[in-house]
């Protein structure tokens, strides 16, 4: 994974973490609070949100207490986020490693190699805290939900793979 897609990787699971919400899994019945960061919440419109994250709540009929079990995980989850800033600190990291990069004279690779350590630490802890959201989220659904929530990533991933094969056909077998 190179260093761009490993930062959207990381900012994507920290979106994920907390832009699930039960509107979205219960659309059109309201209730619940709004996104963070806005329409949609943060991370929403990041690669590869789709089918994956709490985007898995969404077509769910979910019951009135699950919703509410589930605004209190996710806003936990928020309210954690927000107190650990591990966007920020990201963020400054990736700002460091631009700068050194950009800086005439010879790239100091050491110190390149220990800001991307702490970038790994951070996507590492991120990840953790999006499996624990991810893990309570799941103990609040029902066999069925689970069910359904396994159909529909089993179709978004098959939908996934069929486009990568259209667009990055195999090369014609040349006749020899």
């Amino acid at each position: 994974m190179n260093y761009r897609n490993g930062f959207l990787a990381a900012a994507a699971v920290i979106g994920l973490s907390v832009a699930a919400l039960p509107a979205h899994a219960h659309p059109g019945k309201g209730g619940g609070f709004p996104p963070p960061g806005g329409p949609g919440g943060p991370g929403a419109c990041m690669p590869g949100g789709h089918g994956g994250g709490m985007s898995m709540l969404e077509g769910l009929d979910l019951t009135k207490q699950q919703r509410k079990k589930i605004d209190t995980i996710l806003r936990e989850a928020h309210d954690q986020d927000h107190a650990d800033d591990m966007r920020d600190e990201s963020s400054k990291i990736h700002q460091q490693i631009q700068d050194i990069l950009t800086t005439p004279g010879p790239v100091d690779k050491d110190k390149i190699a220990t800001l991307q350590q702490q970038q790994a630490t951070l996507r590492a802890q991120a990840e953790a805290r999006h499996l624990e959201v991810a893990s309570r989220i799941h103990d609040v659904l029902t066999a069925d939900q689970l069910a359904q929530v396994k159909a529909r990533q089993t179709k978004i991933h098959d939908l996934m793979e069929q486009l990568r094969e259209v667009e990055h056909p195999a090369p014609p077998a040349s006749d020899k």
